[in-house]
């Protein structure tokens, strides 16, 4: 006879409105074989069978209903003990309905919908998301897509929720600043956008006509600040945008605002038109000559000089404003104490025999410098300096930029010379495939910073010296027998001790800040190659030098944690 063992006959039942689960449970004796083990993993099978599977469970009603259970079973050795007992359990699930909560940020510029998902219960529809998001004030940018997409989340999740932004604010456009429009060109800009041919290519040899303006002429146009447009929030609150700031017209020399039109600067002379500021132009009263050669001798001038050809050889230019030039300048002494702008090229030679020079050309600008090539030259900038095309063997000194190339030239490059930019320099290619040396230095001011620093070191030294000194002599005053006379003397030899100290602290101070300044000065130079780098380009930034062994690609030579680098163009655009 096969052995019985005490188990439940368990049915699954719900209350009338089918929000809870119990349990009805009867005795009954059967085969062991058969028994089910009375545990956790059977109640939760249990209850899925039956089709409640997402109901919530009372984890604390089921432990206790398995603790009784098992024990009552324990107790059950016949029939009729186990016809004996019957009962039911209090709820062990829930039906619980989904939830949907809404928070808004402080800036109320969107609202977020958290769904608690349904555990047997209703699941939530887009018209109680939409109450619930009024009830929270958030009226505006509503976005029914993203509460489908949301409810449609809940209803597949395996976690205890979901959350996404279903409203929208819209940011104010802040309005735009004054805008100021040139109307005519400049020289500046002849030499930077040459002539277009019908073909489409670019013409680098016609450059032009020489800007000119008469009196009366349109020079710029102002386009006034905008109000820009309102934003509003997702409680549909109004946001005032920030208005366009205003600026006046910049009224350089020779230009004045017209009196039938405030928002037209024209111009008040005849003259060479030039960018006075982003705001405003001047027309320049300038001097003007075919060329510049025997037949006019040297020129030094008070005013802008226009050169319609060239700039001879062996002539001497000194002008206190522009010069420009619509051809070349060749084997000349240019300076000015402005811009120089050259149509064409500056062309020199080697002095292989003067102890004066190493170039028979030699142009300084202590404003900007324009030129479309130059080569065997020696070349002097202030500020930027911009070179449309070559820049062949030449020295050239700027403290601002070098920049070779533009938008419109291709295969603009360095070959050759010394090069030295405080501010970077950019070409498309640098160095020649034969391996020309190109030597490149961007120390600029780190030279200037070097020898700050290196002053400092002898200052540092030299108060070193003296402190020990004196902290020498109080050790030896203080050693000897006491005497009112020898006390006093004391005290002012401490006085001389401390205040030695606090220069030395300062004057190391002053090394630390100088160090860190050097060091942000390095790194924030480059040389940027838009194409190619040959080999033998030789390059110093401060104490450190880089020569390149190869042909590389193009990319960037810097400083950065001691050492100069080069970096490849790809390798930055995969970052």
């Amino acid at each position: 006879m096969t052995d019985k063992v005490a188990t439940f006959i368990i049915k699954v039942l719900t209350t009338e409105d089918a929000k809870e689960v119990y349990l009805h449970a009867e005795a009954r004796m059967v085969a062991a074989s058969v028994a089910p083990p009375l545990d956790h993993n059977f109640i939760y099978n249990l209850i899925e069978a039956n089709g409640y599977g997402k109901y919530q469970k009372d984890q604390q009603a089921i432990d206790e209903l398995v603790v009784a259970l098992q024990e009552t079973v324990v107790q059950i050795t016949n029939e009729e003990d186990a016809e004996s007992v019957v009962f039911d359990t209090q709820s062990i699930a829930y039906a619980e309905n989904a939830e949907i909560t809404v928070t808004v940020p402080s800036d109320k510029m969107s609202a977020t919908a958290t769904i608690i998902p349904a555990r047997g219960g209703k699941d939530v529809t887009i018209d109680e998301v939409k109450a619930v998001l009024e009830e929270n004030k958030v009226t505006y940018g509503v976005d029914d897509e993203a509460i489908h997409t949301l409810i449609k989340a809940s209803l597949t999740t395996e976690d205890d929720h979901v959350e996404g932004e279903v409203a929208f604010g819209k940011e104010p456009v802040n309005g735009e600043d004054a805008q100021f429009i040139p109307l005519v060109p400049t020289a500046m800009e002849r030499i930077l956008k040459p002539q277009l041919r019908e073909d489409g290519t670019v013409d680098m040899h016609d450059l032009g006509d020489m800007p000119t303006v008469t009196a009366g002429t349109h020079l710029m146009r102002k386009e006034p600040p905008t109000d820009g447009e309102k934003g509003v929030n997702v409680c549909w609150e109004l946001l005032a945008p920030k208005k366009g700031i205003d600026k006046k017209f910049k009224v350089g020399p020779g230009t004045e605002i017209s009196s039938e039109d405030e928002l037209i600067l024209i111009a008040s002379i005849s003259g060479q038109p030039n960018m006075a500021d982003t705001n405003g132009m001047k027309v320049d009263d300038a001097v003007s000559v075919k060329a510049v050669d025997l037949s006019t001798g040297n020129m030094i001038l008070d005013a802008n000089l226009i050169v319609k050809g060239d700039i001879g050889e062996g002539m001497k230019v000194r002008c206190e404003g522009d010069i420009t030039v619509g051809g070349v300048i060749e084997s000349a002494d240019v300076k000015a104490k402005g811009n120089i702008i050259v149509g064409k090229g500056i062309i020199g030679r080697p002095h292989f025999d003067s102890q004066e020079t190493d170039f028979s050309c030699r142009v300084e600008a202590e404003g900007e410098l324009f030129a479309m090539y130059s080569s065997h030259a020696e070349l002097h900038v202030h500020g930027d300096m911009h070179i449309a095309e070559q820049l062949l063997h030449c020295d050239t000194y700027s403290k601002g930029k070098i920049i070779v190339g533009n938008e419109k030239t291709v295969g603009s490059q360095i070959v050759g010379g010394y090069t030295h930019a405080s501010e970077g320099i950019e070409t498309d290619i640098l160095g020649a495939s034969a391996g020309v040396i190109t030597k490149l230095d961007l120390s600029g001011r780190l030279k200037l910073k070097n020898l700050e620093l290196a002053c400092t070191n002898s200052i540092i030294a030299g108060r070193q010296v003296r402190h020990s000194t004196m902290v020498d002599a109080l050790s030896k005053f203080a050693s000897l027998p006491s005497t009112p006379a020898r006390q006093e003397h004391i005290v002012k030899i401490k006085n001389t001790v401390d205040h030695l100290g606090n220069e030395v602290k300062k004057a190391e101070e002053l090394h630390d800040q100088i160090k860190d300044e050097i060091d942000e000065l390095s790194q924030g130079v480059q040389v940027k190659i838009k194409r190619k780098i040959h080999q033998n380009v030789r390059l110093t930034i401060g104490h450190h030098r880089l020569r390149t062994k190869r042909e590389r690609e193009s990319g960037r030579l810097f400083y950065e944690n001691g050492d100069i680098i080069y970096r490849s163009a790809n390798v930055e655009n995969q970052e």
